[in-house]
């Protein structure tokens, strides 16, 4: 499985810090791989429409992620207006965010950054 998370909007947005990450599961320790696994099923990601959430008051400042997933033959992508409400959702984009922070303090290869 592999995951693209793109960031975009938000007050403090720098468009040179926020490239997209990637995250190929084959190359995460097999724990966090697990992790994401179940919290990908757990959201039933790939039923999931093109965008979650509603775009509020101020919307240009409002932050996005564009989530796309690729598996066995599968690609899909789901953009996520903050707040994310959706339980499993947000636990997905979290679980990713920890991962990415533990990947920046861990040798090269686990996220490409």
């Amino acid at each position: 499985m592999r995951i693209e998370l793109k960031r975009e909007g938000g007050v403090a947005f720098i468009p040179g810090l926020n490239r997209p990450r990637l995250f190929n599961l084959a190359d995460l320790p097999p724990a966090q791989a697990e992790a994401i696994t179940r919290s990908v099923q757990a959201a039933s990601f790939f039923e999931r429409p093109a965008r979650v959430g509603t775009a509020s008051k101020g919307a240009a400042d409002q932050t996005r992620y564009t989530l796309t997933i690729e598996e066995g033959g599968r690609r899909h992508s789901v953009q996520l207006l903050e707040p994310v409400e959706d339980a499993s959702l947000r636990a997905l984009l979290d679980l990713l965010k920890q991962v990415e922070r533990t990947a920046a303090r861990a040798p090269p290869n686990t996220v490409n950054r």
